[in-house]
């Protein structure tokens, strides 16, 4: 039994090995068959390339921006925070919480020379700040260790705009309130720059971090009040779930907020385009595998003076069936082998490429002004060239199951009383 299912396996490879690399097909048959391959390949290789590319922006967006804006924060509804030294401690043992830090935020302008730039002002303290944020890793000049009460660090994007530079003194003016909360005076003040950040996007455009200290003592609030806590999480993605968990444990009135509400859009944006893109090749790959249909049909028609002998001859007519599956999913192997290949080098190179193609036709489709990056981002995950792999595989195989199926129905006597 072991004997003869070896050979049928056998036979049926054998006669698929014969038919594909026969001369004897019509050169349109050929090209049916080799559009099929490369179809396959392409769209493979074009799969491969853009899930990569999308795993390289979440990553991005995970590695940078995620590691200097807080994944969830509190916020003061109409009163600051008081004693917030205590209350800090007590809300950072949450689980799922890695660490805290106070701020202090307010709408300013900033002046140098006779420009002028709007800017959001955030106040810090550099000692929570660094556990929460690696803001540090992002400066362009200066440094940022401990900021003083006369020190200010800009984003990059300000900075240009300002034409200013490390060393340079800036003048800050910020709106002072009155308690029905109406526009009483302002307030200015003369902050060295100490530190340029270049994060990338609008945040390099609207930030500049201050002392919290000293921006509590300018919009005169008192001592050991702040603002709002801004938090740094274990899983970015409860950070929702840990933002109502934290705000019911707060003792003061505080707006919850977290990290989707702000930079949500840029995940969904990157999930939606992943799925279209999954979806759009999927069916590029599909359409490929239907020239293995034509192929196979066609080759049936052509071969059906060889298969009517064969089964005279007493050949099963599985093993005719076997034989075009292979004839034609050899086609979607070759296809997938190389597209996998081709895909898998270009996801490694892309960065790469597209940094030459920059340089050699001043291309550049990510705009550091919107964006939080300048460069094509790469990131190859295994599971998703075998799920790739699988699909093309799986529709190369199904494209095989109609056309090898008529052939096993040839009637010989018709076939050969033609002849």
């Amino acid at each position: 039994m072991v004997v003869w299912v070896n050979f049928v396996a056998s036979l049926s490879w054998q006669l698929a090995g014969r038919y594909r690399h026969t001369r004897n097909s019509s050169a349109f048959i050929r090209f049916i068959s080799a559009s099929s391959t490369w179809g396959i390949g392409l769209g493979v290789a074009i799969l491969i390339l853009a899930l990569s590319v999308m795993n390289g922006f979440e990553a991005a967006l995970k590695n940078k921006l995620l590691s200097v804006i807080p994944h969830v924060e509190l916020l003061a509804v109409d009163k600051p925070i008081n004693n917030w030294q205590p209350k800090l401690a007590q809300l950072v043992k949450t689980p799922g919480v890695l660490a805290g830090a106070p701020f202090i935020q307010s709408d300013g302008m900033l002046r140098l020379g006779s420009k002028v730039k709007a800017a959001s002002v955030r106040g810090i303290d550099a000692q929570f700040e660094h556990g929460i944020s690696k803001l540090g890793d992002f400066i362009q000049q200066g440094e940022l260790k401990n900021l003083g009460s006369s020190q200010i660090v800009l984003g990059q994007g300000i900075a240009t705009e300002l034409s200013a530079k490390v060393g340079d003194t800036v003048q800050l003016m910020l709106p002072q309130l009155s308690e029905q909360g109406e526009l009483a005076s302002q307030k200015n003040v003369s902050l060295e720059i100490v530190a340029i950040v270049g994060i990338g996007g609008q945040l390099d455009y609207q930030q500049v971090w201050v002392d919290i200290n000293a921006l509590g003592d300018w919009l005169s609030l008192p001592p050991n009040q702040v603002e709002g806590f801004a938090f740094k999480i274990n899983d970015i993605f409860q950070a929702g779930n840990l933002a109502r968990e934290l705000g019911n444990q707060a003792e003061d009135y505080v707006y919850m907020l977290d990290w989707f509400r702000t930079q949500g859009h840029l995940y969904q944006d990157i999930q939606m385009v992943r799925s279209i893109l999954y979806l759009v090749l999927a069916l590029v790959i599909a359409v490929a595998c239907f020239n293995i249909v034509a192929t196979l049909v066609m080759a049936v028609r052509e071969k059906e003076s060889d298969i009517a002998i064969l089964l005279t001859m007493g050949t099963p007519p599985n093993v005719i069936v076997r034989a075009f599956m292979w004839l034609g999913w050899l086609n979607g192997v070759k296809g997938t082998a190389v597209g996998a290949l081709l895909g898998v080098i270009l996801a490694w190179q892309i960065e790469n490429i597209y940094a030459i193609a920059g340089k050699l036709f001043g291309l550049q489709l990510l705009d550091p002004t919107i964006y939080f990056i300048d460069y094509l981002p790469s990131e190859l995950h295994w599971q998703d060239i075998c799920l790739t792999v699988v699909v093309a595989l799986l529709l190369s195989l199904l494209a095989t199951l109609y056309p090898a199926s008529r052939a096993a129905k040839v009637e010989p006597a018709r076939v050969l009383g033609q002849r």
